[in-house]
């Protein structure tokens, strides 16, 4: 196998009949004028593609410049490829597979804990070149090191975070994203950062995040007066609020094959042909022609994208929690569960009904059919082709619950649908409580995915294992409003409903799929 870099990808004759996606703009020639912290799956299969179609089609978007904190052999591995990655994207039929060489972001940056490097004084040249406009942030909610609730603040929690407000130092992820934006601040340029993170409110948070640094190292002396009201200035820094929707995964044995039939040694991209992405419009130090690029949706105000992060929300992301919650209790675990979850009748059945429900109760978005929406959703959990495991989706999942299902009951409570058309919300949400048992409808185990309140989770799934009812074992559960939207003992038709489905999932093996089918 070729090693991918730029020699190989300018050897025409190595290309021909390969079938390849190639750029069809000289990156080598490009200016850098975007920056995208934390460069994995989504930052190439999303962010950098929507970059490349648009320099595909002539529009002067620039190329990007990636930074990873996290792993230095990822880094060198994509040094070593020129920044070149093959992204095998896959249609719905049976082995459709496009392979597309992607080349948008063409620097790649490692950064230490301090700015001694030359990868650290690159990234501040950056901040300091008014051609740069934005950067995106790809990294998981996790790495933001705070929690949220509102405002114009966070509340710090992660140990490092903690310690770079208090030290004026940069070891953590938004103590690096302060520090760029320090620089960007003393050279007095406007810039957006853009939040590519999968949840709710995401532009909000990301301000909160770097305001909240930023107000620690002003009142300690390691940052000068005005870099807060420079922050908090939408006129000097944006932080659109955005809707992410795209599927990528990690490579399986057939797309090794593919890769060896490419003749390809490189890092590899799983995606599927959809592309979603609806960005508020503030970038005040400019933009790319966003707006051109297939599946980018411009919104003027944060309300109009919750309008596509709800429909997003509650109903991709409503029957991934469904699969991961139902079909892994079936049996659906490791690659291809998602599709293998799809072949269950009784699982596409609750998925359905609850789709028409979310479609008769969400505010519809501006430039896409709510039912356009639904009918590729069920097209893409339908793909034969992509190895997605729903125990990934399972991560995290106490955060889900909400957004995905809950909020969808208890809105359709306040706009007056009937309670015996919105149980079937409550299928999945028992799922979940049955899920913390980590085992099976056919007595395996699992382990269960890393949690907030994993311990929990796992401290109730046992106690109801144990024969413990499932109110009592599942209590902290079932009254903490942040997981099920509120306090479930005040809303007890809700309360005893759900509590009647999770206890009947407990009921020995088998008894999941009884639940399910009844």
């Amino acid at each position: 196998m070729q090693k991918l870099n730029q020699a190989l990808l300018s050897d025409k004759s190595f290309w021909e009949g390969k079938g390849a996606q190639l750029p069809k703009y000289d990156r080598t020639a490009l200016p850098v004028t975007a920056i995208c912290f934390s460069m994995g799956r989504m930052g190439f299969g999303h962010f950098a593609d929507i970059m490349q179609d648009l320099l595909d089609s002539g529009n002067a978007a620039g190329t990007i410049a990636g930074v990873e904190t996290f792993s230095r052999g990822y880094y060198e591995s994509l040094q070593a490829s020129d920044m070149l990655v093959t992204q095998i994207i896959y249609g719905n039929e049976k082995g459709a597979a496009l392979p597309k060489i992607q080349g948008a972001i063409t620097r790649a940056l490692f950064l230490e804990e301090t700015t001694e490097s030359e990868d650290w004084q690159e990234l501040l040249a950056y901040a300091r070149d008014p051609k740069v406009q934005f950067a995106t942030i790809n990294a998981p909610e996790i790495v933001y090191g705070m929690t949220y609730s509102g405002g114009e603040f966070a509340t710090p929690t992660a140990p490092k975070v903690i310690a770079d407000m208090e030290n004026g130092t940069y070891t953590s992820d938004p103590g690096k994203w302060t520090r760029f934006a320090l620089e960007r601040f003393n050279a007095g340029l406007k810039f957006a950062f853009v939040s590519c993170t999968n949840f709710s409110k995401n532009g909000f948070f990301t301000g909160a995040v770097l305001r909240t640094m930023a107000r620690a190292w002003e009142e300690k002396g390691f940052a000068p007066k005005g870099f807060l009201a420079y922050l908090s200035d939408p006129a000097q820094v944006g932080f659109p609020n955005t809707m992410v929707d795209r599927i990528a995964v990690s490579p399986d044995d057939a797309v090794k094959a593919r890769m060896e039939e490419l003749d390809v040694d490189s890092a590899v991209i799983v995606t599927e042909e959809n592309r979603y992405w609806a960005i508020e419009d503030v970038f005040p130090g400019g933009r790319p022609a966003f707006d051109k690029a297939p599946g980018v949706f411009m919104c003027p105000n944060f309300a109009d994208v919750k309008k596509y992060e709800d429909m997003k929300l509650r109903i991709l992301n409503m029957s991934h929690t469904t699969i991961a919650s139902l079909g892994v209790l079936l049996g659906c675990r490791g690659a291809y569960g998602v599709y293998r979850g799809m072949q269950e009748p009784k699982i596409v059945e609750i998925i359905t009904k609850i789709t028409e429900l979310v479609q008769s109760i969400i505010e519809k978005p501006a430039s896409i059919d709510v039912g356009d929406f639904i009918a590729d959703t069920f097209k893409r959990l339908n793909n034969p082709n992509i190895p997605d495991d729903p125990m990934r989706i399972a991560l995290n999942v106490s955060t889900k619950i909400v957004p995905r299902l809950m909020d969808t009951y208890w809105e359709g409570l306040e706009k007056g649908v009937c309670p015996c058309k919105l149980s079937v919300i409550l299928k999945p949400v028992a799922g979940f409580l049955r899920y913390c048992a980590g085992i099976d409808d056919a007595g395996v185990e699992y382990t269960l995915e890393d949690d907030p309140i994993k311990d929990t989770l796992i401290a109730c799934g046992k106690a109801a294992r144990e024969g413990v009812d499932v109110k009592t074992a599942f209590a902290p559960i079932l009254t903490n409003a942040q997981v099920m939207g509120k306090d479930l003992t005040t809303e007890p038709k809700v309360y005893d409903e759900l509590c009647a489905l999770a206890t009947a999932m407990f009921e020995g093996n088998g008894a999941v799929r009884k639940v399910i089918e009844g």
